[in-house]
């Protein structure tokens, strides 16, 4: 899928941090960022590479869900409550109900946008939750 393998490739900032698409699908995305390179004072991962983390998958999750034309997807505000220290690379996965996909396609035909909520635990390699997030979006139409 070309989502798969473009989508890091649009932001700079996010191919440097070395996160990569482990699996993607229709209302699922698993994400993993590398503990090499993103390391903080402390030797355990940085919290903006973990913010990073939590952001990135939205963006692919929406494209493979409802395409790459109809609709952008913004992101208007993100938290992350940190768990425990990351000592090894971290992944993420993010889902989207189908019902709320239809919820969220619906309501931006109907109305021009869409509010939606997104949240992810951020696991270590050991299955470990290190971090929570909760991330709130607005889709929009895409103008041509």
């Amino acid at each position: 899928m070309a989502i798969k393998h473009l989508s890091r490739f649009v932001i700079p900032f996010v191919r440097r941090s070395g996160v990569r698409i482990v699996e993607l699908e229709p209302c699922r995305v698993v994400c993993a960022m590398p503990l090499k390179g993103n390391v903080n004072h402390i030797g355990t991962m940085y919290a903006g590479a973990l913010f990073t983390l939590a952001e990135f998958p939205g963006g692919p999750l929406m494209l493979a869900t409802f395409g790459m034309r109809r609709f952008i997807p913004i992101v208007t505000a993100l938290d992350l409550a940190f768990v425990k220290a990351a000592k090894t690379d971290v992944s993420v996965e993010l889902t989207l109900p189908d019902e709320e996909a239809k919820r969220i396609e619906a309501e931006t035909l109907e109305h021009g946008q869409a509010e939606f909520e997104l949240r992810g635990e951020l696991k270590d390699t050991n299955g470990e939750v290190v971090a929570r997030s909760r991330a709130l979006y607005q889709m929009r139409p895409r103008r041509r």
